[in-house]
């Protein structure tokens, strides 16, 4: 990233952070930029995704650990798209490795084709 540049992150905080990690790293096989561990309340990891990046945070339980100004709720009616030029390839390998889908690839009504998981 060049300096003063930026970046685009999409942040969100989960309950299941080990699970939501592996999956991010070693199912879909994001490349992991950073990642933090500093107490049982602050944990963290960076994953680039396309031109930007998916940011994973673990939810604490605890109201005394929360940072003010923050939302911990769990997302709804959000979703991450990465666009890649061939996905039946991408598609066959996820499968390859028991990825679970929540959509098949389907061929949309605008002109792209798209799979869920």
């Amino acid at each position: 990233m060049k300096k003063y540049e930026g970046a685009f992150r999409f942040t969100y905080f989960t309950d299941k952070y080990e699970e939501t990690f592996n999956f991010y790293k070693n199912k879909l096989n994001f490349n992991l930029e950073h990642a933090w561990d500093r107490n049982d309340h602050d944990k963290g990891a960076l994953f680039k995704a396309g031109a930007g990046l998916i940011e994973i945070l673990l939810r604490t339980a605890d109201d005394e650990n929360r940072i003010p100004g923050l939302d911990y709720r769990m997302p709804q009616g959000v979703f991450m798209c990465l666009q890649v030029w061939d996905i039946d390839t991408l598609f066959k390998k996820y499968q390859t490795i028991g990825i679970p889908f929540k959509q098949e690839v389907v061929d949309q009504s605008w002109g792209h084709r798209s799979f869920s998981v």
